[in-house]
């Protein structure tokens, strides 16, 4: 009998152990990226998470509004997404949500042009997977249908009527994918 509670209390050790090393997501989620490999230290204050993991069922663009355009941004306008490089394969978006804080911008295009030290309103729109490969994390250029007529503060109007999209670079949500 002393034997059997031994082995019994040496198995329940080990499974603690291996309870308390083994890693679970926090969700179902599939891994886009993993920065550990199996006997390097994993440190738990690590700037870069160990484990990437995301929704890649629902497919999401976080389009970045400069400040100076989020008065013109109007909630449920219809946009349309293009991959960097082939305009021809357009991305109908749905409009999701617009995150109400303006942040300062983070996600850099490399354009030299581009402007580093500005603040953005973050607009997100939703999109079916389209039959050409699209990746988590992969940027878009995005065209959002602008109101014809949006009046100014003493109620003139801001835009001639001819103007009907407006630019802006947005990123997929690789938090949010």
């Amino acid at each position: 009998k002393g034997y059997l509670h031994l082995a019994r209390t040496e198995r329940d050790e080990v499974q603690a152990l291996l309870n308390r090393l083994t890693v679970r997501a926090p969700r179902s989620a599939t891994i886009l990226q993993v920065n550990v490999r199996a006997g390097e230290y994993a440190m738990v204050n690590a700037i870069e998470p160990l484990i990437l993991l995301g929704d890649t069922e629902t497919l999401q663009v976080r389009a970045d509004i400069d400040e100076v355009n989020a008065p013109l941004v109007v909630p449920g306008s219809p946009a349309v997404a293009y991959l960097k490089g082939f305009t021809d394969k357009a991305i109908p978006l749905t409009f999701d949500r617009i995150e109400p804080y303006i942040v300062p911008k983070r996600s850099l295009t490399g354009e030299n042009r581009e402007r580093v030290d500005t603040r953005v309103l973050q607009v997100i729109y939703r999109f079916e997977r389209p039959a050409f490969s699209v990746y988590v994390g992969q940027q878009v250029d995005v065209y959002i249908e602008r109101s014809s007529n949006p009046v100014g503060p003493k109620g003139e109007s801001r835009v001639d009527s001819a103007s009907h999209r407006n630019p802006v670079d947005g990123a997929p949500e690789g938090k949010e994918q």
